[in-house]
């Protein structure tokens, strides 16, 4: 019997990157005159007297017996349940390969894929490695099994026990979904890590050595393991849920060519641009959710607009806007960041104000999306979302143009959903490690204050911004993760140990968040305390943060910074 010497991992190479064979070229009505194939399943296995591997021939007779016994195809998770703990198959990739190379030695039509009425000619050989196998319908009469020199009694208990089958079962019908819930349970354990890590904002493994006899508690980082899922599944389904997770870890961390890579990896796995092509609707409409994600990251608006509609456009994606409460947040609260862009760019206000509206109701039908999809992190995204839109189209008259509504109560109100999406972090343990709350908040509390362009430091130092007591009073019922212990005394010493988290290693922001940040502080602090050495490092620290931004956004900062006195403007300048 032939061994193979490796055993079989997870990690090792895809199924599908198996090296070609031939298959067999028998037609239908050549098979009718093709000879009959004697298959020897008692040591040593022979086919037409020569010697053959155990495992081609295992396979072989699998799918001869699914086809003629059970009426089915035979799941690679069969063939892992079979030989993946046994060390006998190695790697299953290598097996087979090596099983189709004897089935065309053999000139025997053997299938794959999940049309077992298809051409075996035809079929595509780079998605062979992911099954399921079944046996060509004409071959069905040429295969005779033999034991010895003759035909055993009862072929169908012959071929049970040879393939392992338990007997008191051989009649039973082979079950998929027990081969599903029997295979290796190792994806879903790398699949769960991997979002853990992710919803905690650990992309990849911390820097710190393991510390003894606590292995089991030690984190690899969402990218490690949303890979270690991929090389673990058993079906393109399953690596698109993987891939999709890791591309959307990408996204998160900024890096575009890896969002761009893993993006067209997922979408040959299931023929996403294909309209109508077969695999998860779910799986297809969020790979065009990220592909409009990474348009908008890229500035580019028109590409995100245009990626959303290809969901619509897509009959069998359609109906995922309608009952899919998932697919219908993350559509709609892009398609409100996007509105949200526009509506703050100059240009004609009744367009503007048409942006701004379309924004807000596109938030609002997320906020209720997230709730339908059961998903408190998805809710406290989107409230803090209306929070800052709410407030930033009031003061920039896209709504509420005849000033029905008092400033005071649209600030009181857009810090009031502010606080609902911080208090559901705090209370559920969601947000991993935005600060875009905080972000947010500040922004708020300095919008009353008129935007002079280059005040000089006298002026800006008598503008009046919302007191932090004004705020926790404004933010009720949701003021629990406003504590003074958190810095709640002053605008500056909320900045402060937010910084800190980041600078003593605690959490890490990406740079537009750290810019941020360090606006607020430069302003807060000259409002505070004026030309002080804390200032200075403020304007310094967020001069050195510019250059990590895109071009879009470091000329938003530096239509802010004219908000600053020119002194301070100068020394960010320099700094960069």
């Amino acid at each position: 019997m032939l061994r193979m010497s490796s055993t079989a991992r997870c990690d090792s190479i895809p199924l599908d990157a198996m090296p070609d064979t031939p298959v067999p070229s028998l037609t239908p009505s050549a098979a009718a005159d093709a000879p009959a194939l004697v298959v020897r399943l008692d040591a040593p296995q022979k086919i037409d007297g020569r010697p053959v591997r155990y495992q081609s021939l295992w396979l072989l007779m699998r799918v001869y017996y699914a086809a003629h016994y059970e009426l089915s195809s035979v799941s690679l998770a069969s063939l892992k349940i079979r030989f993946a703990q046994s060390g006998e198959a190695g790697d299953l990739r290598m097996l087979i390969s090596r099983a189709f190379s004897d089935f065309a030695r053999w000139g025997v039509a053997v299938g794959w894929g999940d049309d077992r009425h298809a051409d075996v000619r035809l079929l595509p050989t780079r998605g062979r490695g992911k099954g399921p196998f079944w046996l060509a319908r004409h071959e069905m009469s040429r295969i005779v099994v033999a034991i010895g020199d003759t035909t055993p009694d009862d072929p169908r208990r012959a071929i049970a026990a040879f393939l392992g089958l338990p007997q008191d079962t051989a009649t039973d019908t082979q079950s998929p979904a027990l081969d599903y819930v029997m295979q290796d349970i190792a994806f879903w354990h790398h699949l769960t890590l991997g979002k853990r890590d992710m919803q905690d904002g650990v992309f990849f493994a911390p820097p710190q050595a393991p510390s003894q006899g606590d292995g089991r508690r030690q984190r690899t980082g969402a990218i490690a393991s949303f890979h270690a899922a991929q090389v673990c599944a058993v079906d393109d389904v399953q690596r698109g849920i993987a891939l999709l997770a890791e591309t959307i870890v990408w996204r998160r961390m900024g890096d575009a060519a890896r969002t761009k890579k893993t993006l067209a990896t997922l979408a040959a796995t299931f023929g996403a641009n294909a309209p109508g092509s077969p695999g998860s609707p779910t799986l297809r409409a969020m790979h065009w959710i990220v592909q409009a994600w990474q348009a908008y990251a890229l500035r580019d608006e028109a590409g995100a607009f245009a990626h959303l509609q290809r969901i619509g456009d897509d009959a069998s994606l359609a109906p995922c806007l309608v009952y899919n409460p998932r697919i219908r947040f993350e559509s709609r609260n892009l398609q409100a960041l996007l509105y949200k862009s526009h509506a703050a760019r100059s240009g004609p206000m009744p367009a503007r104000a048409q942006s701004a509206a379309n924004a807000l109701a596109a938030f609002s039908d997320a906020l209720q999306a997230a709730f339908e999809a059961d998903s408190i992190e998805l809710a406290q995204h989107v409230a803090a979302n209306i929070g800052l839109s709410l407030w930033l189209f009031w003061q920039g008259a896209l709504i509420d143009p005849g000033r029905r509504l008092a400033a005071a109560e649209v600030q009181r109100q857009a810090l009031r959903w502010i606080g609902l999406s911080e208090w559901i972090c705090d209370r559920f343990g969601v947000g991993g490690n935005s600060v875009w709350n905080t972000v947010f908040l500040l922004r708020i509390a300095r919008g009353a204050v008129p935007a002079r362009r280059d005040p000089d430091l006298t002026t800006l130092r008598a503008s009046t911004p919302l007191t932090v007591d004004a705020f926790l009073d404004a933010v009720q019922p949701f003021g629990a993760p406003f504590s003074r212990a958190k810095g709640f005394r002053r605008w500056t010493d909320v900045l402060a140990t937010t910084l800190a988290d980041h600078e003593e290693g605690r959490v890490s922001f990406e740079p537009l968040q750290l810019a941020n940040l360090w606006f607020e502080m430069l302003w807060f602090t000259l409002h505070q305390d004026g030309d002080s050495p804390q200032a200075l490092h403020a304007a310094q620290s967020l001069g050195r943060v510019l250059p990590m931004l895109p071009p879009p956004d470091r000329r938003f900062f530096r239509d802010a910074l004219r908000l600053m006195p020119r002194e301070f403007q100068r020394e960010v300048r320099l700094a960069q």
